[in-house]
């Protein structure tokens, strides 16, 4: 017989164990699913000191790898199945969290590497898509180059397709619905209070915009800056530019530098849906 349990669910991950006394489950994989749609899978490779006091084995029963839920997913339907087989883990009784670990957990959500990896591999993103949701978690800013349709004297239109394309990263990025909003004529001053604007909007989602002007700027940049515990480092960091054809991305809880900006440049800001 094969026994189980689901410990933990959250919009980000998922753990627990399942065990056998008669067949080693170590190194099975798992695959988690809402109705029919599979939203993530692991390995049962945990140690787990209860399980081996048990008799399951070594104990080496416990899984635990992320998820990544579409938006409208319920996850308190969420069940565990053993890969090639017929069990499936019902959800029963499951850890309470405080609401903060389950914030900390939304802002992992599709972010971290395991998720993304999980997402490319199955088709779900683009090899650019998992390129550019990977670099801004990880150093929390990125270049794009833009390739227009319209002409160059087109400021307007310009600005629209590079609006689209922040669009394409940012939809990925928020695992949400969202509008995008193109603020024009902003200045350095202007983005602490936008920064402080999408907190309050999306407590559980990094500030992430995009950045685009008619000619270059250039912005510096400390890689990393943005993640929890980053050291407060001397230095003024790498020099990024956008405008042109540069489209840059950027984490504004990160540690940033325009003070050789003289003039006004656009800003990519996902907004809330109209109801």
């Amino acid at each position: 017989m094969i026994h189980g349990h689901i410990d933990f669910v959250s919009r980000a991950r998922v753990e627990g164990w399942i065990a056998s006394r008669r067949v080693a489950l170590t190194g099975a994989r798992v695959l988690a699913f809402v109705d029919e749609t599979c939203i993530g899978g692991g390995t049962v490779d945990l140690f787990r000191q209860d399980l081996a006091d048990a008799g399951f084995g070594e104990g080496k029963v416990g899984f635990r790898f992320p998820i990544a839920p579409e938006p409208w997913h319920d996850t308190r339907v969420l069940d565990v199945r053993l890969e090639g087989g017929s069990l499936i883990l019902k959800q029963a009784r499951t850890c309470l969290v405080s609401r903060e670990s389950v914030g900390e957990d939304r802002r992992r959500q599709g972010r971290d590497a395991a998720s993304l990896g999980w997402m490319l591999a199955r088709g779900w993103i683009a090899q650019t898509q998992h390129d550019a949701l990977r670099t801004l978690s990880e150093f929390g800013v990125r270049e794009q180059r833009l390739h227009f349709r319209a002409p160059a004297s087109d400021t307007a239109a310009r600005c629209e397709e590079a609006a689209l394309a922040a669009a394409e990263i940012l939809e990925m990025h928020m695992l949400q619905p969202v509008e995008l909003e193109i603020r024009e004529g902003l200045r350095p001053a202007d983005l602490e209070p936008l920064r402080r604007e999408l907190r309050d909007a999306f407590p559980h989602v990094p500030p992430v915009i995009g950045f685009w002007a008619k000619g270059e700027t250039r912005v510096q940049v400390v890689e990393g800056a943005h993640l929890p515990g980053a050291p407060l480092a001397p230095g003024g960091g790498l020099e990024y530019s956008f405008g042109g054809a540069q489209l840059l991305m950027l984490d504004l809880d990160g540690r940033y530098d325009f003070a050789a900006t003289g003039g006004t440049f656009a800003a990519f800001v996902p907004v809330r849906p109209q109801a």
